[in-house]
């Protein structure tokens, strides 16, 4: 409801004294009026100066108390409130509340009525957090692409000189009132368009927005459940999900959408995901400097008819330790290690490393590295990967970004690629960002070498 603040300005003015003693006298004279004849007159009919300074000191207390009453309004209800509570029960099932010889301690629950007094404001603030949170909240975003092939060595290919574009439309809904410490969600996936790689024959895309997913149709790239258990130090993701997110992370690398665009600074490409798929995560986080994960998840062409869940099975795990060393800032570092029968000739093995440490407030720098045998490609593939990311004060605006990163792929029986590239994301609106990206790679299976500049806006609601 909007309040007129007009009737709650100062009432000092001359206007209200003259209107505060017309309002005495009138009272006193009504007074005197009702009075009975011979009886004498309760209030004087002409106004003392000692009456008006009464009246306006009342005036003054009633403004401050109205002035009071506005800020520091209270409501005072019961509310249940639920505490944690440490007893120890010994072998006959008595309850104490400190420790006993013979007693083991447990955690137990216990509701207790209380009056809990805070402001309105508080308590519209709580509610509407209380409605937010058993709603599903919706997310939309958009990302459109153009990039251009300009071919620099090699015979020259039909992707010199054209231009390719690609735009790509996600909705998530995330919803965390299934259960206790439970979330859901899930994320729909339309893309379409022409990336680099119909025409450039790149070891790794070159466009990483259909990295995993399918192009020119519709597809669900996540749709899975968490739970946190163990006082939330155990966290259990199943559904279909995106194992990239769990791991091989890295805060420098791993968003197509808003850092580097090439799929080979994005995720180590050793890691042999072609797809997302049914699997499930585990995730121990003691709440300290370290934790371990480990992952199942089913990922093929998707044009390819899975028997059972036995086929094409990936089976990760991965360490990551948080320090900081010296002056420097928070640093991540993650080992990680992969197994898998997508080849159809039994499992083979890889691992990898992922490394993100700030060394500043604005600057950090990450690296990766992953050896291994990936699918049915004979050999070995080798990758490493480094750069260095900015932001503020090296920007144009306090929001912006950019960064710069080398990348290297080789197969030990095959070709290699080499690329490059830089990018620089700059804030718009609160809803909008713009990116101007510059790649150069090399393909030794031809001996062609391209420049690749483009441009991304992203919308995200």
């Amino acid at each position: 409801m909007r309040r007129h603040d007009s009737l709650f300005k100062p009432l000092r003015s001359p206007w209200c004294v003259a209107l505060a003693a017309t309002g005495v006298a009138l009272v006193a004279f009504g007074a005197q009026a009702q009075q009975p004849a011979g009886t004498a007159p309760r209030a004087p009919a002409n106004p003392t100066p000692a009456d008006m300074q009464a009246l306006l000191d009342r005036i003054d207390e009633l403004e401050r108390r109205l002035s009071q009453l506005e800020s520091t309004a209270v409501l005072s209800a019961p509310k249940v409130l639920v505490k944690e509570v440490h007893v120890w029960v010994d072998k006959d099932g008595n309850e104490y509340d400190h420790a006993v010889p013979g007693a083991k301690e447990t955690v137990t629950y216990q509701r207790e009525l209380a009056q809990r007094r805070q402001t309105i404001e508080d308590e519209i603030g709580d509610k509407l957090a209380e409605e937010s949170a058993k709603s599903v909240a919706i997310g939309i975003n958009n990302v459109t692409t153009l990039q251009a092939a300009l071919q620099t060595k090699g015979e020259e290919t039909e992707a010199d000189g054209h231009m390719y574009g690609l735009s790509a439309a996600d909705i998530t809904f995330s919803g965390k009132s299934a259960a206790l410490n439970t979330e859901f969600f899930a994320d729909l996936v339309g893309i379409g368009g022409t990336p680099p790689e119909q025409e450039i024959d790149a070891l790794n895309l070159l466009n990483g927005q259909t990295a995993r997913l399918s192009n020119n149709q519709l597809s669900v790239r996540e749709a899975w459940l968490r739970t946190e258990v163990a006082h939330q130090r155990l966290g259990l993701t199943v559904g279909r999900i995106d194992v990239t997110t769990h791991i091989d992370r890295n805060v420098a690398a791993n968003d197509e959408t808003t850092q580097f665009i090439s799929d080979a600074l994005v995720n180590n490409p050793v890691l042999g995901l072609s797809s997302n798929g049914f699997g499930a995560v585990a995730e121990w986080d003691p709440k300290k400097s370290w934790n371990f994960k480990a992952a199942i998840q089913q990922s093929t062409d998707p044009t390819n008819q899975l028997g059972s869940l036995a086929d094409s099975m990936f089976k990760l795990a991965e360490f990551e330790y948080i320090t900081q060393f010296g002056g420097l800032g928070v640093g991540h570092y993650r080992i990680w290690g992969r197994s898998d029968n997508s080849g159809g000739i039994g499992y083979r093995d890889a691992y990898g490393i992922s490394i993100d440490q700030k060394v500043s407030s604005a600057i950090t720098l990450f690296a990766r590295y992953g050896n291994g045998e990936v699918g049915d490609i004979p050999g070995k593939e080798s990758f490493y990967s480094g750069g260095v990311q900015f932001g503020a004060p090296h920007t144009l605006h306090p929001n912006d970004f950019w960064g710069i990163g080398l990348a290297h792929t080789d197969f030990e029986q095959g070709p290699s690629e080499k690329l490059a590239e830089g990018y620089y994301n700059l804030h718009l609106t609160d809803h909008l960002r713009a990116s101007f990206m510059l790649q150069y790679v090399y393909e030794s299976s031809n001996g062609a070498g391209y420049f690749l500049p483009g441009a991304r806006l992203q919308v995200v609601f």
